[in-house]
């Protein structure tokens, strides 16, 4: 699906995040549950979805997902080359990292997937980027100061597309404002207690609105 350029200014693929802009990620203590949680979040309009590797039989839950021909889905909490190539058996088409690893980056890319490393400082983000990583993650942005740590580290870093996770709720928005490429959403997208309860509907409706408001960038 990608075309990888040894120039480390220049990434192909990434275009389904630039364009949607709002990563739902999935991670429950079930596999019903995560598919049911997945299914929703896609009935509600979003086409990128994460599901985490900590979610039991993880390989259930995104070989489902990946049946969606209009939803790219991956695989989240990647630590080995070996989980990510795996997970892109499985049918991830991306996979991502809490930390930088070359050979996860250049396993993914061999078997045609996205990498998306894991970083917080501008020094951690360069080297993700100069790894060959499509995205930097930014996590967890809001133990840095939030916004104002994005807008801050896009300032000297323009060229990175930078996708911020961790605590980001429905001022996503303003993530989108300050510069990131994409932002990804968890708890606040899918919250636990809703999960537990079924609470289907109301998960798809969030994200037809969130995702609404993404697409006409307007606030709520």
């Amino acid at each position: 699906m990608r075309e990888h350029s040894p120039d480390p200014l220049c990434r192909t693929g990434i275009e389904p995040f630039t364009e949607h802009n709002l990563l739902a990620i999935v991670r429950t203590h079930s596999p019903a549950t995560a598919l049911a949680a997945a299914e929703a979040v896609v009935r509600g309009g979003f086409c990128l979805v994460e599901i985490t590797l900590t979610t039991p039989a993880a390989e259930q839950v995104i070989r489902r997902v990946s049946l969606h021909k209009d939803v790219l889905v991956g695989c989240g909490t990647v630590l080995t080359p070996e989980q990510a190539r795996e997970a892109i058996h499985w049918g991830a088409r991306f996979v991502v990292s809490p930390h930088t690893d070359r050979q996860i980056i250049e396993a993914a890319h061999k078997l045609g997937a996205l990498a998306i490393s894991g970083a917080l400082t501008p020094t951690e983000i360069i080297t993700a980027w100069q790894a060959g990583a499509d995205m930097v993650k930014v996590f967890p942005v809001t133990a840095m100061g939030g916004i104002d740590y994005l807008r801050n580290i896009r300032t000297p870093l323009p060229s990175i597309p930078l996708l911020p996770t961790g605590g980001i709720g429905e001022n996503f928005l303003d993530y989108l404002h300050a510069g990131a490429a994409a932002v990804g959403l968890g708890q606040s997208l899918v919250p636990a207690e809703e999960v537990a309860k079924g609470e289907w509907d109301a998960i798809a409706r969030r994200a037809y609105d969130w995702i609404t408001r993404a697409r006409t960038r307007t606030c709520k």
